[in-house]
């Protein structure tokens, strides 16, 4: 499988993050910021450079118009799928602007829709997309655990956590998934019928 990381602008913190050493880096914008402050070597930057003080030097560039229709961290995803990468992580996509944010949760429905393992993984927030999956998740006591449907309705299990359920029909316009609990034991989430987002929020 291969593997891409995709560093976005946001505040947010990566630390918790296990980057492979032989994954391939991209930078979306400023998240070339982001990933010199880290230490971290880019494969690749790539945006219209209207949030960062210069174009990158001694890396790989692309350089995208300022009025276009894709994000920075759209382009950047859909660069790596169409080089190949089946595994796709992005890193400071949360805690900054609710649109971008709102924006990023987007573009994991769109890697789902293109048939690749996707997920957004934070210091203080983490995120996946499920349809017609499911997902297992080491307990992380210092998180909370919510899950939330994206179509209409979902019907959803949610095993190993302190609320849990079987087949249950989750409504979109009704928020029940909110702050669950991990226990000692792994925690399944599947949606059976449906599309669901699932987070992992530090308390």
């Amino acid at each position: 499988m291969k593997k891409c990381y995709i560093i976005c602008g946001g505040p947010e913190t990566f630390d918790s993050a296990k980057i492979d050493k032989d994954s391939y880096i991209i930078c979306a914008d400023s998240g070339y910021d982001k990933a010199l402050s880290s230490g971290i070597s880019p494969d690749l930057v790539i945006g219209d450079f209207d949030s960062i003080e210069a174009v990158p030097s001694g890396v790989k560039v692309i350089k995208a118009p300022t009025h276009k229709d894709d994000t920075d961290t759209m382009l950047a995803i859909k660069t790596a799928i169409s080089d190949g990468y089946t595994d796709i992580t992005l890193l400071s996509a949360f805690s900054g602007r609710m649109d971008h944010s709102i924006a990023n949760l987007s573009a994991l429905c769109y890697i789902s829709e293109q048939g690749i393992t996707g997920r957004i993984i934070g210091d203080s927030c983490s995120a996946y997309y499920l349809k017609n999956d499911k997902l297992t998740l080491s307990p992380e006591k210092n998180r909370y655990l919510s899950v939330f449907a994206d179509t209409e309705s979902a019907i959803v299990s949610i095993k190993g956590a302190e609320y849990e359920v079987d087949n249950y029909t989750m409504k979109k316009s009704f928020p029940i998934g909110v702050s669950n609990e991990f226990t000692e034991t792994d925690c399944t989430i599947t949606a059976h019928n449906g599309a669901v987002f699932v987070l992992t929020v530090k308390k």
